[in-house]
């Protein structure tokens, strides 16, 4: 079994670390990003069977993977194996290791308490592919990086039920849809914060200040929410859920 924990450094920070028996794991830190999405891509072909095998590492350590499990080489023991672990378990670890060092502070999401006391709700979010019961707030990769699979995404609240990606979707912003403001009115009514960049002004979180957050809106439900990825949409945040 992996371990791992997330902490806070000194100064704030919300950092993951591999703990326990494989604690050498995180020499994956020092990986770049392009890598780990590499990994992670690899990984997802593996336990579908699209691959048989896949390695990857960094210095000293290895990781062999098959469909159902993994081991850990330890390179510098004349390759010796040091243990076992699912397939599913240490793509699960990769994805929150690269998450992680995407924005440090992402798990912290915000430190703020919504004025309105709104976002309080159990919902249900499906991203295309898996259903997730959700409180309050949601962040992890998107099960498909496929548009025409991830952009079929609802939330469904007490039966009610928003396609997220397709009805009514507004960017956050002055750039097209809000006035200054419209934009500050909707921010304060969020809790979120305005930050403005090349003359544009853009609402955002403390956490989460340097992407586009969306609305969506039916005549139901309200859907705040932002999509992250390198090359494309690969993980998505939703900020809050709300009833018309």
């Amino acid at each position: 079994m992996i371990e791992y924990e997330f902490y806070k450094s000194e100064t704030g920070k919300n950092l993951f670390s591999f703990t326990g028996k494989f604690e050498g794991l995180n020499e994956l830190g020092s990986c770049s990003p392009e890598y780990l999405i590499e990994i992670i891509k690899n990984l997802k072909k593996v336990k579908s069977g699209e691959l048989e095998e896949y390695d990857f590492g960094f210095e000293i350590y290895t990781v062999e993977s098959r469909k159902k499990t993994s081991q850990i080489i330890d390179t510098f023991d004349h390759w010796k194996c040091i243990g076992e672990v699912s397939t599913e378990e240490i793509y699960d670890a990769i994805k929150k290791l690269k998450i992680c060092l995407d924005d440090h502070s992402h798990l912290a999401f915000d430190k703020q308490h919504p004025k309105n006391d709104l976002e309080n709700y159990n919902y249900v979010f499906f991203d295309g592919l898996k259903l997730h019961k959700v409180t309050h707030q949601y962040y992890d990769w998107l099960t498909s990086e496929d548009y025409a699979i991830w952009s079929n995404s609802y939330v469904e609240l007490n039966n009610k039920r928003i396609y997220i990606i397709k009805e009514n979707v507004k960017v956050l912003s002055t750039f097209r849809f809000y006035s200054k403001e419209e934009l500050e009115f909707l921010s304060s009514k969020y809790n979120l914060q305005i930050r403005e960049v090349d003359g544009i002004y853009y609402s955002g979180t403390e956490t989460y200040n340097t992407e586009h957050f969306q609305i969506s809106e039916n005549d139901d439900l309200i859907v705040i929410y932002c999509t992250r990825g390198s090359y494309g949409p690969e993980s998505i945040f939703i900020y809050g859920v709300y009833k018309k």
